[in-house]
């Protein structure tokens, strides 16, 4: 009778597909470079797939790895898992393949589904996976079971319900900057519960279309995808991030949405063929406006669109808190909390810190995830108290809004005094000619640390170190001026999956004299 209390108090990703299948089956679901299928096509495939798998012999509470890019058969393993209750281990396809064995070790799934392009990774680690049983091929590959084969030989017989609300939908690896990769596992209420905000803020309907670029091993990639699927949009995929691409299906699909994470965000706006695209119908982008102000301003009022400065993490959702940014206004950065998510700034005893005085984000709430995978000591951390603890630091405003102030483990200590990356950085980036700058700590046999800050200028803009340590002495505590300045290329610097810089890369990099000011 459990079981039958908890399919009855509902709320799966397994129902959002299988509404979506059939309230909008002539609608265009997915598209992709060289194809459009419909919501009734997407359903007869994922149906197909889910009753060869169930052949196979997987069941719920079994595993299948992906490791694809971002492409129409990756929807259709999302809903066809979730329909068997089988979990979707989302491989990162840039990692190393010593990161990717590590991941399928600690997951252990029966199954895996790779596309051609990355088979000969695949094949490379089968022989030390004996737990994957099944081996499928998108594309074909030698050794590899046909993937199509497999829906060819299948009935698109309607499944029986029999996931949960609790069951884990899929595991999103989050990086591993500090240590290996840890499994954040999503429950099938995590993941609709998901989707159903993004809808709800964002104002979607079935008029909408996002330009899947952003990997769906990403929650900025698959939540996307619950929250079109669940109002009948279109979910264009991208295998690579190709601006012209984006431009190509944005006029050809009239699609709407997207994220523009950095890297991605100056290429969409400073693109030598853009006004060669009717881009008319886009009108709104996602990403991180602290990161680069005067870039968001610049592309909502040039791409006519507004920005939803977003703040999140994959074990809570892309969407902790957010504003939205209209043509012609410049970011205040200030974010409101989220719906469903109980959201408090607190001390290292979980006191609630006063306004304006900086603290750790706790959260709890019907999205945050179900734990990280076999990591009891992660787990213990994370959720002590009885609140995900996210490591972000964050101040709360008199009206209830928040503002990011940095990562927990980015905190710099030059002698004595406490300094926030994020600090420097949003001076910085407040100059005119500044495009990008990411700061952080080097070591100094005097201070013991001291700052250094990696800077992109502007397209045709100059600016000095002297200049902008001058900024930094006008607006912050001497202690927090950069001792050391390095101008780079923006297609130099080293970013995440999703544009992110990449500090501990960037603090490799060699001091000289000529940096320092």
């Amino acid at each position: 009778m459990t079981s039958e209390i908890a399919q009855a108090a509902g709320g799966t990703v397994d129902a959002l597909f299988r509404r979506a299948f059939r309230v909008f089956a002539a609608r265009t679901a997915v598209a992709s470079e060289d194809a459009h299928w419909t919501y009734a096509r997407l359903g007869e495939r994922s149906r197909r797939l889910a009753n060869g798998l169930a052949a196979l012999g997987f069941r719920r509470g079994d595993r299948l790895a992906v490791l694809c890019e971002t492409r129409p058969e990756y929807v259709e393993c999302y809903a066809a898992l979730a329909s068997l209750g089988v979990t979707l281990v989302a491989l990162n396809v840039r990692l190393h393949p010593d990161e990717l064995r590590y991941c399928l070790e600690k997951a252990r799934p029966t199954g895996l589904v790779v596309s051609g392009p990355l088979a000969p990774i695949a094949a490379q680690l089968r022989p030390a996976l004996n737990v994957v049983r099944h081996w499928f091929a998108l594309d074909g590959a030698d050794g590899f079971e046909s993937y199509e084969s497999l829906l060819a030989r299948s009935t698109d017989d309607e499944r029986p319900v029999v996931a949960e609300p609790e069951d884990i939908h899929n595991i999103l690896f989050t990086s591993g900057t500090t240590g290996r990769p840890k499994g954040a596992m999503v429950s099938q209420r995590a993941a609709a519960v998901r989707g159903l905000r993004l809808a709800q803020w964002f104002r979607l309907s079935e008029s909408d279309g996002f330009v899947g670029w952003l990997p769906l091993f990403h929650c900025g990639g698959d939540e996307s995808l619950y929250a079109t699927l669940l109002t009948g949009g279109t979910y264009a995929t991208l295998r690579k991030a190709d601006t012209e691409t984006m431009f190509r299906m944005i006029s050809r699909d009239r699609l709407t949405w997207t994220l523009l994470l950095p890297g991605v965000i100056t290429n969409f706006l400073n693109h030598p063929k853009r006004a060669d695209y009717d881009l008319t119908s886009f009108r709104l982008a996602g990403g991180y406006a602290n990161m680069m102000p005067h870039v968001v301003e610049e592309l909502c009022r040039q791409c006519r669109c507004e920005f939803f400065d977003a703040f999140g993490q994959t074990e809570v959702s892309y969407v902790l808190a957010h504003v939205f940014v209209k043509p012609g206004e410049t970011p205040t950065l200030r974010k409101w909390p989220t719906p469903l998510l109980d959201v408090r700034i607190v001390d290292d005893a979980l006191n609630e810190q006063p306004v304006g005085v900086p603290g750790e984000c706790v959260v709890r709430g019907p999205s945050v995830m179900s734990g990280y995978l076999d990591d009891d000591a992660a787990n213990a951390e994370v959720f002590r108290g009885g609140w995900l603890h996210t490591g972000d630091v964050l101040v709360r405003h008199e009206d209830g809004s928040l503002t990011y102030v940095d990562r927990r483990k980015y905190l710099i200590k030059t002698g004595g005094e406490n300094v926030y990356p994020a600090e420097v950085e949003a001076v910085l980036a407040g100059h005119p000619s500044v495009q990008e700058v990411c700061a952080f700590g080097v070591p100094d046999p005097h201070w013991g640390e001291t700052i250094k800050v990696v800077v992109v200028k502007r397209p045709g803009c100059e600016v000095t170190p002297a200049e902008l340590v001058a900024l930094c002495r006008a607006e912050l505590a001497s202690f927090k001026r950069p001792r050391y300045v390095q101008f780079v290329r923006a297609e130099d610097l080293p970013r995440s999956t999703t544009g992110k810089l990449q500090r501990h890369e960037l603090a490799r990099l060699a001091l000289s004299d000529d940096q320092k000011v």
